[in-house]
């Protein structure tokens, strides 16, 4: 009888173990559907390539990285890959279907991969044409936010879309 408590105890120590995981992975999944939401929607327009529309974009996804992937995206121009596309494409583009699996996770640090329709559209905001992305997120625990720290993307499909 005296090992029953001791049982219990363990029990509730690992469901709340369990638990507390399970939260951060549910957090830095909800931080990086935001991001995806906002990286992959762009609304077609004839300055979408401006120094005013690239530099209003880098701030827009600033708030989503850390500090390091800020400088990183910016200076590799991966805030304008989606813009670049909708300019190049002269469509908009809007995410669908965006779906997140636990790849890895360690202390502050959840990496996730996903799958996403990157769905292009046309004026009336039809359906032009979709592509099937996927790739793989890298978040890190900055202070209780979740940020992006790197995003290894579909590169060839994105280069597709750019380059023709």
């Amino acid at each position: 009888m005296r090992k029953s408590p001791l049982i219990l105890s363990m029990i509730l120590f690992s469901l709340a173990l369990i638990m507390g995981c399970s939260s951060e992975v549910d957090d830095a999944t909800k931080a990086a559907e935001k991001y995806k939401n906002v990286e992959y929607t762009v609304k077609a327009s004839e300055d979408l390539m401006s120094d005013e529309s690239i530099l209003a974009r880098n701030e827009e996804m600033k708030p989503y990285f850390t500090e390091y992937f800020t400088e990183k995206a910016i200076a590799s121009r991966i805030t304008t890959i989606p813009i670049k596309i909708a300019d190049k494409q002269k469509l908009s583009l809007k995410p669908e279907n965006l779906k997140f699996n636990l790849s890895e996770q360690k202390k502050d640090i959840v990496e996730l991969k996903y799958t996403v329709d990157l769905v292009l559209l046309d004026k009336d905001d039809k359906e032009s044409k979709r592509v099937p992305l996927e790739g793989i997120l890298t978040l890190f625990d900055v202070d209780g936010k979740w940020l992006v720290q790197g995003d290894r993307f579909d590169t060839v499909a994105l280069m597709n879309l750019i380059d023709g």
